[in-house]
């Protein structure tokens, strides 16, 4: 049994818990996070959803997740990254973005600017199938082909390392 807490509409506990598979009623919000990580040539990690998996198999996309009871969005996303691709990042390396609140979900977008050996990640079956490395091009590419998974805030997230890039 997994519990999440539940959120108000402003983001705020409401000292409710539920399980995973409850549904929520209006108004209630769980949190996720979407990690981004981003090397220094700008290249972004993308990873391939296992084929078992019930919402999306196979689709390309970020690490993300949804947080357990007790867990903010920083916690779970460090969870995550260790989960789903082995890498073991620190608290400072997370870069909040921005939260996103969709139909019952908050969700809360870091970016991490590291440098990373794709053959030393240890993927987890269960969730991912394959990762690589695409420049930014590549991954707005992905997303008007369809091959990665598009929401409508993605375009602005990426143009935030489109302008880092211009800036440096």
């Amino acid at each position: 049994m997994e519990l999440r807490d539940i959120y108000n509409s402003k983001g705020y506990k409401t000292g409710l818990k539920k399980e995973r598979s409850e549904n929520l009623e209006d108004g209630e919000y769980y949190l996720a996070t979407e990690v981004w990580i981003i090397n220094s040539d700008s290249q972004i990690l993308i990873q391939q959803r296992s084929s078992t998996k019930d919402i999306l198999p196979n689709m390309w996309g970020l690490t993300t997740g949804c947080m357990v009871s007790g867990e903010d969005t920083s916690e779970g996303a460090l969870r995550e990254v260790k989960e789903e691709i082995g890498l073991s990042l620190e608290k400072d390396e997370l870069n909040f973005i921005r939260r996103i609140f969709r139909q019952n979900s908050i969700w809360d977008i870091y970016f991490v600017y590291k440098d990373i050996e794709l053959s030393k990640l240890i993927l987890q079956n269960e969730e991912v199938s394959n990762v690589k490395l695409v420049s930014i091009e590549g991954f707005n590419n992905m997303l008007l082909s369809g091959e990665l998974f598009e929401y409508p805030e993605i375009y602005d997230i990426l143009s935030l390392i489109k302008n880092k890039i211009i800036e440096c």
